[in-house]
């Protein structure tokens, strides 16, 4: 640090507006500088710097080339830490080993971990506000996007071990600034390069040699966006295996509209995270696509207030970025844009509360929800890209939550709001109601079709079913709803209306004419909704629970009719 007497020491004053900043991440910098000068404050961290402005636009933040490495002192700690990994470094001896059983594919299995001692950035002002402290998951979580997205490549990461390196970065931004404040009265700015580790996405110059840049006094919040940052971990279902596959890390970065009233809102958030684990990330940081991270975002920082309408003031947006480390580069997987509205959260409210429903029904779900579309929208591409075991249940279905399980829930839903309904029928009302149409002809065709595989009597109340003819029905139905699925899954058009007149329809189910007219209709204009409606019904009604006086009656009953 500089041995200059305080006194002596130039004072500078940042004077920032939320209009002027270039981009949400410089103003979610601006919102963490605050945040973290406010830590300093309450961690009694001596001659940090002082806010002597906050207002809902902009803020004043007051300091000298002393406090300004005060901050970086404790913006940039680290310290060496004991980890244990499953493979060797190469070039390095581990300082120990152990051998560990694991169950992995219902087997049990011996694996060997190696210890290292490793430098870990160890900022103090997560931890502050986290529940738990350095031992939270959340925190954990923050350490591994730092090493492996914004500071993926080792050689920037020196500056968390040499505090020579800290006071040279404090040093060469004080300087720039001071020579900034000199030059603005004369109109001119002076421009620094910005590093990647700091602005996701950017590089400090790309392959043509061209230049990212901006104003020194920006360029120093981007320092501090991470602590107005959440990080979440996007999962993705591979086909072929069955498993998941972690796809690095999902930035949600808040374009902030009203500073003071964020300010205040962040630690709240940052305090009400929950720490429960999946494994050794947090639970609730796991995500099955970006939107799904900005919503989780939205709804913790808003759950605390009285009326959700006031969230879209503290906040214009949430920009979404998700970055993963592929080989030694890190590409940028997808740039969403989400903008906050209390019907959508609320709305979300609604599918959170089944936050452990089948990943890929999430995914639909959340995906239709930003998008404005029914429920049920894009499910075909799911059919194409998936097995048909993991939608319609049988012996290879995947332990776990069923997809059918949760479509099942919706179609009742619908149906339930649908009953209630005693004005005339909307255009919203007409979709329900094929929807009511389709899920019924689908349970009747695989109720009648199961019991006719498995030799039972068609007018034999299911709970009087003896225990051989439980085992044949269970046993027949996976294979009646595949069959129909997959037949389904392969035809287009025309084909799509003779199929589901045809077969679907022509095992005792019996039209009123008004069902008749809004079927037809359907299969005029709209076969793939229709065949979409049909999948999903297919899969609802390809699963029995296990006892046979557990069974929905709705599902278990053919259904010959379409009155209600």
């Amino acid at each position: 640090m500089s041995t200059q007497s305080r006194t002596d020491e130039q004072t500078l004053l940042l004077d920032y507006d939320l209009i002027e900043l270039p981009t949400a991440q410089h103003k979610a910098g601006l919102a963490g500088l605050l945040l973290h000068l406010r830590s300093l404050e309450r961690r009694e961290v001596a001659d940090a710097p002082q806010i002597t402005r906050l207002g809902p636009f902009g803020a004043t933040i007051r300091f000298d080339r002393h406090s300004l490495g005060v901050l970086f002192e404790d913006l940039y700690a680290g310290a060496l830490e004991d980890v244990w990994t499953r493979s060797k470094y190469g070039g390095r001896d581990p300082l120990d080993e152990k051998v560990e059983t694991i169950e992995r594919d219902g087997k049990q299995e011996n694996v060997k971990s190696y210890l290292y001692s490793e430098l870990r950035p160890q900022c103090p002002v997560l931890p502050f506000w986290l529940e738990g402290g350095r031992e939270s998951s959340w925190f954990k979580l923050w350490q591994g996007m730092l090493w492996s997205v914004l500071r993926a490549q080792p050689k920037t990461r020196g500056i968390y071990q040499s505090g020579t390196d800290r006071d040279k970065l404090a040093d060469k931004l004080w300087r720039g600034l001071v020579k900034a404040q000199s030059q603005r009265g004369q109109g001119k700015y002076v421009i620094e390069s910005i590093a990647g580790s700091l602005f996701i996405g950017a590089q400090d110059r790309n392959a043509e040699q061209v230049a990212f840049t901006g104003r020194i006094e920006h360029n120093l919040l981007l320092h501090f966006w991470q602590w107005a940052t959440p990080v979440f971990v996007p999962r993705l279902l591979d086909p072929r295996k069955g498993s998941w596959e972690y796809q690095g890390f999902l930035f949600a970065v808040p374009e902030v509209a009203d500073l003071e009233e964020f300010v205040d809102e962040m630690p709240r958030y940052w305090q009400g995270l929950n720490p429960a684990k999946i494994g050794y990330r947090p639970a609730d940081a796991l995500i099955d696509l970006p939107e799904e991270g900005g919503l989780e975002f939205l709804y913790h920082l808003g759950r605390h207030r009285v009326g959700r309408t006031k969230l879209r003031f503290s906040l214009h947006a949430v920009e979404l970025y998700h970055q993963h480390k592929q080989g030694n580069n890190v590409r940028q997987l997808a740039a969403e844009r989400l903008t906050p509205d209390p019907g959508l959260l609320g709305r979300y409210e609604e599918i959170r509360r089944y936050r452990h429903r089948h990943p890929l029904f999430k995914r639909l779900q959340i995906g239709n929800l930003v998008r404005g579309r029914p429920w049920y929208s894009g499910a075909l591409d799911l059919f194409d890209r998936y097995a048909v075991e993991l939608f319609v249940h049988g012996p290879q279905t995947p332990r776990g939550r069923f997809f059918g399980t949760d479509v099942r829930r919706c179609f009742e839903a619908v149906i339930a709001d649908l009953n209630t309904q005693e004005t005339p029928m909307s255009e919203d009302d007409r979709d329900k109601a094929l929807q009511r149409l389709i899920y019924r002809v689908a349970r009747n065709y695989v109720e009648r079709r199961t019991r006719d595989r498995a030799g039972l009597p068609g007018d034999k109340d299911f709970k009087q079913l003896t225990p051989a003819e439980v085992a044949k029905y269970r046993d027949a139905k996976p294979k009646v709803a595949t069959n129909a699925f997959l037949a389904l899954r392969g035809r287009r058009d025309q084909d799509i209306a003779e199929y589901f007149t045809g077969t679907l329809c022509a095992v005792g189910f019996h039209l009123k004419e008004d069902d008749f007219l809004l079927l037809a209709e359907a299969l005029m204009r709209e076969p793939e909704k229709v065949k979409t409606l049909a999948m999903l019904a297919l899969s609802a009604h390809s699963w029995s629970a296990p006892k046979a006086d557990d069974t929905d009656a709705a599902a278990s009953e053919p259904d010959t009719s379409s009155a209600d």
